[in-house]
């Protein structure tokens, strides 16, 4: 990673397999970054890019991703304290119709 912040290279590797992890800026490739760690990093990764995020900015990126498994709408749902009518990949589900029993909240 672009080292324009000093815990870059604190990330999972696993989580940019298919991408150059030296080529990723912290700003530019805000939303790839946040996806990542959503869908396949560890809690360790998650608190290191709400220190580089915070809280606020990472739930803006999150309420307009176009998918999470239905455990990552949940996680992110309870975590961050978003409803679920404010996630796009909600949204999106709701469209399709019905979606299981996890989301009769």
């Amino acid at each position: 990673m672009k080292q324009n912040n000093p815990i870059a290279g604190g990330l999972s590797s696993h989580l940019f397999w298919d991408v150059n992890k030296e080529t990723l800026d912290w700003d530019k490739h805000l939303r790839l970054i946040v996806e990542r760690v959503i869908q396949r990093g560890t809690y360790k990764n998650l608190l290191l890019i709400e220190k580089v995020y915070g809280k606020e900015k990472i739930s803006d990126v999150i309420k307009h991703l176009p998918f999470l498994t239905t455990k990552d709408m949940m996680f992110v749902h309870r975590y961050y304290n978003i409803a679920l009518e404010d996630l796009k990949c909600y949204k999106m589900r709701r469209s399709f119709g019905p979606i299981g029993i996890a989301f009769n909240i």
